[in-house]
């Protein structure tokens, strides 16, 4: 996907992805109750914070790719 003023998407996309997606993580991740409170004492615990933790980590990168990407939607539409 290469537009005509020489940036392409690919390079858009990492150079934004990561300041978009790591402050959303964080808000995201701060209040959850599994994460941040898990006592750790037996191995349900581990399973359960891996769990949320993929979880979160899937959801937000998708959420965070979703509005990179139309982002650039509009700015193509406008030039």
């Amino acid at each position: 996907m290469e537009v005509r003023t020489g940036t392409p998407y690919k390079y858009y996309f990492w150079k934004r992805f990561f300041l978009l997606f790591l402050p959303l993580f964080f808000i995201g991740i701060l209040p959850e109750p599994f994460i941040t409170d898990n006592p750790f004492a037996s191995l349900e615990d581990y399973g359960e914070f891996a769990f949320f933790f993929c979880f979160y980590l899937f959801v937000f990168s998708g959420i965070s790719a979703f509005l990179i990407s139309i982002r650039w939607r509009m700015k193509q539409a406008r030039r």
